[in-house]
């Protein structure tokens, strides 16, 4: 069970913090978003399926060491890339979200090639993305967000594409 003040990670909206715990006859947890302070109530037998506890900052940097081992391949198909990215970004595994960064950070590089930018939902995925791992990188090692925006893109071995 999350206590008050613990930042857990949602699968939709990243990080949170946890700003009440109500454990009477309609037990849930009332979150506040770390990114625009949005409220979200969540049944606490819901909890396990949308949050997880933020990592540790040794757990951020093994996942960030690990990131090399991710494969940069995307699907070219947008319809079936769209799926893909889906999957990755709400899995809240922190390694999806490397690999779907580091996949989008290959499609920016190739369109840039090609003189062409992100298409939309390729630039929505990566948004969403960033602002969730780059939040929880910058908390969990106590690091800001435009340092922890550094360190991700170095160890991703990528420039920021916009």
């Amino acid at each position: 069970m999350y206590q008050i003040g613990d930042f857990v990670v949602h699968s939709g909206h990243g990080l949170c913090s946890i700003l009440e715990v109500h454990t009477d006859e309609t037990s849930y947890y009332r979150l506040e978003t770390y990114h625009n302070k949005m409220l979200i109530t969540l049944p606490m037998d819901k909890a396990p399926l949308f949050l997880r506890p933020i990592l540790s900052k040794s757990d951020v940097y093994k996942a960030l060491n690990d990131s090399v081992l991710l494969s940069d391949d995307y699907i070219k198909d947008n319809k079936e890339r769209k799926i893909q990215f889906q999957q990755l970004v709400t899995s809240n595994s922190i390694m999806d979200t490397l690999h779907l960064l580091k996949m989008i950070y290959r499609i920016a590089e190739d369109r840039k090639l090609e003189k062409k930018t992100l298409g939309s939902f390729d630039t929505q995925f990566l948004q969403q993305a960033e602002r969730k791992l780059f939040n929880e990188v910058a908390v969990a090692t106590g690091i800001t967000k435009d340092e922890a925006q550094a360190v991700v893109c170095e160890r991703l071995k990528s420039q920021l594409v916009y």
